[in-house]
């Protein structure tokens, strides 16, 4: 049983009208209007061909675009298709870039010099998103955790948003980028870690979604090549997103809510085990003073092996080779549909052989990776899904031996411990 926890899905623009507040959908009209001549999708080759080489965004277009793999995004009975295709028996949804109202990703809008949202029209972003999400998961509900984007700006209203969330079939709340002057650990925000704590919903944090800081990095003077904004400044977005980990430990938050549940989505995994040696070893072993401890009650290992878990998504080799020093039991494999980067290019199946099967994993340790440990921290039913897991998944002797040739020279299959995260 395969279950990713990582796969993405947005409407197309123009399909989120009906889902706004009724005051904005005329200015909304004339947003799509901008969009169609300017926006783009990260997926799409208007973005693609910004960062790949011209013949890969030809390969893209043939097999992936004219081809019709992308209309999984936003036709789920599309998308259903693509899960069987790929052998995947369910999936963790994220939001994507291409939000109502949303322009560009914040990243390109900041070197663009292109204004950003304002909270008005982000969290009416966020509703119709939600609302449509919500409908694009009841087409099989069984095969969808979804995650709802809400701003943590009124607390009042995301603790509203949280609890229409929950009844709305969602597993989970994605994290999203907080002021440094109002940092996630601030007692604020404690009645939204008490409602996830008290509903069960998974607290998530994805890459260039979720973050310590509102800060993009808009350079005054532009790079050698536009390309290179990737290397420049990608561990700078890792760093922000990673530190929630700092936030939620250090600050106290997993101490007070011991319930919560916190997933590190599409930020590898190979980083974890020096990052809580460090935290481990200026708790235990630092001059920190002694008293630390009357808040900080545990050593930081003890609560990431209480509460968090990570959405560990493109494993690389280099991840599965260490595995049992990363966690097992902690681990979650993921497709990333539908970016390029994803092992859906590729095929999947081919994925986890150049990875789990390079590296011989056991069955037993496979099956969580693969889908044990995503079932229980997402709450899916394996039951349900067991006919659909024996009808479409892989058998270990496909995937769990050495591959005989390398289908994956680019991408993230070799990518050595503490790469950059870029596709």
């Amino acid at each position: 049983m395969v279950i990713s926890s990582d796969g993405h899905a947005t409407a197309r623009m123009e399909d989120y009208t009906d889902y706004l507040d009724p005051a904005l959908r005329d200015e909304f009209r004339g947003f799509c209007k901008v969009y169609a001549e300017r926006g783009s999708h990260t997926f799409e080759e208007r973005a693609l061909s910004q960062r790949l080489d011209p013949y890969l965004v030809e390969e893209w277009n043939e097999k992936v675009i004219d081809a019709g793999r992308l209309e999984g995004n936003f036709d789920p009975a599309r998308r259903v298709q693509e899960l069987d295709r790929e052998g995947v028996t369910a999936e963790v949804l994220f939001p994507d870039f291409g939000l109502p109202f949303e322009l560009y990703s914040p990243l390109l809008a900041a070197q663009m010099g292109e204004p950003m949202r304002d909270e008005t029209h982000v969290v009416a972003g966020n509703d119709a998103y939600n609302r449509w999400l919500a409908d694009f998961v009841s087409y099989a509900p069984d095969r969808f955790a979804a995650m709802a984007s809400i701003s943590f700006t009124d607390v009042d209203r995301a603790v509203r948003d949280i609890r229409w969330a929950k009844e709305h079939g969602f597993k989970g709340v994605m994290l999203p980028h907080f002021d440094e002057s109002l940092p996630l650990y601030a007692g604020a925000y404690d009645p939204i870690w008490r409602t996830c704590e008290e509903l069960g919903m998974v607290l998530n944090s994805h890459v260039a979604i979720s973050s310590t800081s509102t800060r993009w990095v808009a350079p005054a003077s532009p790079p050698p090549h536009p390309v290179c904004m990737g290397p420049l400044f990608v561990a700078q977005v890792e760093f922000f997103c990673r530190q929630i980990l700092d936030h939620m430990i250090w600050g106290g938050v997993l101490e007070r809510h011991p319930g919560l549940q916190l997933v590190f989505t599409e930020q590898g995994s190979g980083w974890l085990p020096s990052k809580l040696a460090g935290m481990d070893y200026s708790y235990e072993g630092s001059y920190l003073r002694r008293d630390i401890r009357q808040v900080i009650k545990q050593k930081p290992s003890e609560y990431f092996a209480r509460q968090c878990h990570l959405g560990s998504s493109l494993l690389t080799r280099a991840e599965i080779e260490i595995r049992d020093r990363i966690g097992v039991d902690k681990m979650m494999v993921g497709v990333d549909y539908p970016h390029h980067e994803g092992t859906w290019n590729g095929g999947t199946q081919n994925y986890l052989q150049a990875t789990l099967g390079a590296n011989e994993v056991p069955v037993d340790e496979a099956r969580k990776i693969l889908g044990g440990n995503a079932a229980r921290v997402f709450g899916f039913d394996v039951d349900k899904l067991a006919p659909i897991a024996e009808r479409v998944g892989p058998s270990a002797e496909e995937i769990l031996v050495p591959p005989t040739e390398d289908l994956f020279p680019r991408g993230d299959v070799h990518k050595p411990l503490g790469g950059a995260n870029i596709g």
